[in-house]
């Protein structure tokens, strides 16, 4: 549980199952309030905390490599 997984293609180009990618663990120590308002919208995007969490990290990161140009 919570291992994240790629697809891969098998030799003959198919759709060959998934792999593995490995994830780093990270402790996080946010606000009650705050863990409250992540569950909830987790919940509405139908994601786990954890999921939402890092979803949101990603588009931040996005968002300051575009604004870096």
């Amino acid at each position: 549980m919570g291992e994240s997984t790629e697809r891969t293609q098998s030799k003959d180009g198919m759709p060959g199952g998934r792999k593995k990618v490995e994830k780093k663990r990270l402790l996080l120590r946010i606000d009650p309030a705050l863990h409250d308002n992540l569950r909830v919208w987790a919940e509405d995007e139908f994601r786990s905390i954890n999921a939402q969490i890092e979803f949101l990290l990603k588009q931040a990161v996005a968002k300051r490599k575009r604004d870096e140009r």
